[in-house]
């Protein structure tokens, strides 16, 4: 069996990076993530002999990653809000963007014993997160996905957080048990199909398209919850929709036409782009 020193590795694994055109401090960042081994330790150590088994896990990450996949896929987990999130290929990876979400649920929603569900929570780190930083709100997550639920749990548990997590398309898991919400949170499907062609061909490839697309130009699932307020959502409740950049203007029309009394609002995100529509619920 050919033996490998950790500079070894990570020289070949560099090369097997830039012939992929991927970047290659790609090879140092799986070292730490996979391993726990940083730059110092590398240093340190470069001549040392690298296990069998380290090699191979090792060299199996490199070659996903050269092939595109996304990173977090790569190492099992994601970065949000300050908290590992577990992450595969059922879950969409959850985004910068999104932490400004949870920000301004925080801000906007008192702790005071309210119920709080967040419709499509993929990963669970929307309301798992608010359920983080809350002591006496209820949270309920839905997803009509089992592999997403089954990861939401996980993340819970690591968390140290118990909300309450229910299979269900959008608000079956709401209106089946009776549940009615003080605040509805979601960031839902909402790319056009016919935006498939702009898109990272990284994303298109290896995210769940369930978590991505949408029907009606990406505003179907949209739709259905502004219709379905009445049979889950408490008069004068609050809902927090994260959007694509071009959607709040249909979006906010179709509310208005709905419930002609409410009045929907816009957050941009960090970047100056349309990111959250909200607004108080009258009917």
């Amino acid at each position: 069996m050919q033996r490998y020193s950790y500079k070894r590795m990570i020289e070949e694994a560099e090369a097997s990076l830039i012939l992929s055109d991927r970047e290659p401090r790609i090879a140092s960042l799986l070292l730490e993530d996979l391993f726990g081994i940083d730059r110092v330790y590398l240093m340190l150590h470069e001549e040392e002999e690298v296990p069998g088994e380290r090699h191979g896990i090792f060299e199996k990450a490199v070659a996903r990653a050269a092939a595109g996949e996304p990173y977090q896929y790569v190492t099992g987990f994601s970065w949000f809000y300050g908290y590992k999130m577990e992450v595969d290929e059922n879950t969409l990876i959850p985004r910068n963007e999104t932490e400004e979400l949870v920000e301004f649920v925080l801000e906007q929603e008192p702790d005071d014993g309210r119920t709080v569900a967040d419709i499509g929570t993929g990963t669970g780190a929307i309301g798992l997160l608010l359920q983080k930083h809350w002591h006496k709100n209820r949270v309920v997550l839905t997803d009509v996905s089992s592999g997403a639920l089954e990861m939401a749990g996980k993340n819970a548990e690591a968390l140290g957080v118990s909300p309450e997590i229910f299979r269900g398309s959008l608000f079956e898991p709401l209106t089946d048990r009776g549940i009615m919400a003080d605040c509805i949170v979601s960031n839902p499907p909402y790319i056009a199909y016919d935006e498939k062609d702009d898109m990272d061909a990284s994303v298109y490839r290896h995210e769940p398209h369930l978590a991505l697309f949408a029907d009606d130009g990406g505003m179907a699932l949209y739709k259905q919850m502004v219709d379905g307020l009445p049979t889950v959502l408490k008069p004068g409740g609050t809902v927090y929709f994260e959007i694509g950049w071009r959607q709040y203007t249909a979006l906010s029309t179709y509310i208005k036409k709905v419930w002609p009394k409410t009045r929907p609002q816009l957050k941009k995100d960090m970047n100056g782009q349309d990111r959250i529509l909200f607004f108080r619920w009258e009917d």
